[in-house]
């Protein structure tokens, strides 16, 4: 092997492990993601259960509705996770390729390696719309949704939980003050 095909061969080897490292970055911010809606959804199948007892026929119908939307979300979800997991899958089988390579003088190998390279390329890429399609159908601006994505389900649930005119905290404190 010259010393050209070698410089070559790392550089596709470091390709292979940098994407490895960004499919594992993508991969643990989906699994947090998922994670929080998993519990969101569960507490919300939690508050429906108790809601049951009511007779608030518009409340009950206002929550099947979020509860479908949050199953929707934490279906999509989970697909997210599982192609970023394929993702990561194929970028390190495209490293141990070029690593088997680096040691047999196989050439084809390099053109396998480089395909399964495009294929976790296009896995990660469908992690990534996925979670895109998952962020608009919770509602919310992306920028709330990234910085904060289990704050406002938690603060909306709660204050309409004790607060069932769903009148800000502050304009609540403000009536009684002046009356």
């Amino acid at each position: 092997m010259s010393v050209e095909q070698t410089t070559q061969l790392i550089q596709l080897i470091l390709n292979s492990v940098l994407m490895s490292v960004a499919c594992a970055l993508v991969l643990s911010g989906l699994t947090v993601r998922y994670a929080m809606i998993s519990d969101r959804l569960e507490e919300s199948r939690q508050d429906e259960r108790l809601n049951t007892n009511f007779d608030l026929t518009r409340h009950h119908a206002m929550t099947k509705r979020q509860l479908r939307r949050l199953q929707q979300r934490y279906s999509i979800s989970r697909y997210s996770v599982l192609t970023a997991y394929y993702a990561l899958f194929f970028s390190t089988l495209s490293c141990f390729a070029l690593a088997v390579r680096g040691i047999l003088d196989w050439n084809w190998l390099i053109s396998i390696a480089l395909g399964i390279f495009v294929f976790g390329i296009a896995a990660l890429l469908v992690a990534v719309g996925l979670t895109l399609i998952e962020i608009h159908l919770s509602g919310r601006p992306l920028l709330d949704e990234v910085s904060n994505p289990g704050r406002l389900g938690k603060q909306s649930r709660l204050r309409s939980h004790f607060h069932p005119s769903k009148k800000p905290l502050s304009t609540l404190g403000q009536r009684a003050k002046v009356g």
